[in-house]
C-alpha cells in the first residue's frame, strides 16, 4: 500500500483525555491499514512535559514516524501559545513517502468502507473525503455498524469537517504547497480553504466512506467557541491566497533524531 496518514497534536492533553482518544484511534486505524505509513507531528510542545511522541512510542514502537517541532518555529509563526494544526500537517505532508497522503484529525476511526477504499485507491488528481459521524464521548470501543444510540450527528458536505479527513496524491499536495500558512492567527476555515483551492482548480471530490469522532467537551458541535481560532466569519474565498512560500512545511529546518524522534530545530 502506498499510503501515508498524517496525524498531529501536542502534549497539552486537550480536554483531559486527548492522549487516550489519540492512542485508541491510532491503534484501530493501524490495525485496519497495517501497510500504511503513519506519521505523528507534535507541534509546539511544552518542553517541560513528556512528549506525546514518547507516550506513543511506548505503545506503537517504531510503527509510527515521530516528528517534534521545536517551539521556536511556532513563536516565529504566530503570537499565541497554542497548537496550530495546519502548519503541523504540512510538516507531515512534506516528509511523507506515500503516493497518497491523508491528513486526519487525531481522534477519528475509519469505518470499514473507508478502509476498503483506502486499500485500493489508485486515481490521482482527485480530492478524497470522508464524512464525519460524531459519537458519544463515552463510547470508546467503537464497533461497526454503529448503533443509532451512539450517534450524535453527521457531517456529509464537501467541506463539512474536512479537517478530519482530506486526502489526495502527493504530487497534488506538493503542487498546492499544502495547507495555507499565511494569516497565521487564522486557524478556523483553513481546511475549507484547502478544499476550495482544490475544487477551484478543477479537482473533483469523491466521498469514500466515513470516520467516527468522539464529541469531546470542547468540540465545536457542542456550541463551544474555543479562543484563538481567528475570525469565525473569515471569508477565505476573498483572502487572495494562492500558494505558500517554497519553504512550506518547514522544508529548510534542521532535523535531528533523538531516541527515535526526529526533532525539527
Amino acid at each position: 500500500m502506498n499510503l501515508s496518514i498524517v496525524v498531529t497534536g501536542r502534549n497539552d492533553n486537550y480536554d483531559g483525555d486527548f492522549n487516550d482518544r489519540l492512542s485508541l484511534a491510532i491503534n484501530r486505524n493501524l490495525k485496519s491499514l497495517p501497510d500504511a505509513e503513519f506519521i505523528f507531528v507534535e507541534w509546539n510542545p511544552y518542553m517541560d512535559r513528556p512528549l506525546v511522541c514518547e507516550e506513543l512510542q511506548k505503545i506503537f514502537k517504531d510503527r509510527i514516524k515521530y516528528y517534534a517541532v521545536h517551539p521556536k518555529f511556532h513563536e516565529a509563526y504566530c503570537t499565541f501559545d497554542e497548537f496550530n494544526e495546519y502548519p503541523a500537517k504540512n510538516v507531515g505532508i512534506r516528509r511523507a513517502k506515500g503516493k497518497f497522503i491523508a491528513c486526519v484529525n487525531s481522534d477519528i476511526i475509519f469505518d470499514p468502507q473507508l478502509v476498503e477504499n483506502l486499500r485500493r485507491v489508485s486515481e490521482t488528481n482527485i480530492v478524497y473525503r470522508a464524512s464525519r459521524i460524531d459519537i458519544r464521548p463515552d463510547y470508546k470501543y467503537v464497533r461497526f455498524p454503529l448503533l443509532p444510540k451512539f450517534i450524535l450527528g453527521r457531517y456529509t458536505g464537501p467541506t463539512d469537517a474536512c479537517g478530519d479527513f482530506t486526502m489526495t496524491d502527493r504530487d497534488t499536495w506538493v503542487r498546492f504547497t499544502g495547507y495555507c500558512e499565511e494569516f497565521p492567527e487564522q486557524r478556523l476555515h483553513k481546511d475549507s480553504l484547502m478544499v476550495h483551492l482544490f475544487t477551484s482548480d478543477g479537482l473533483p471530490i469523491r466521498m469514500i466512506g466515513s470516520a467516527t469522532h468522539w464529541r469531546h467537551p470542547s468540540s465545536w458541535a457542542n456550541g463551544f467557541r474555543r479562543p484563538k481560532v481567528g475570525d469565525t466569519k473569515w471569508d477565505f474565498r476573498k483572502s487572495g491566497y494562492k500558494r505558500n512560500k517554497f519553504t512550506w512545511g518547514l522544508a529548510n529546518a534542521d532535523e535531528v533524531e533523538r531516541n527515535g524522534i526526529i526533532w525539527l530545530e
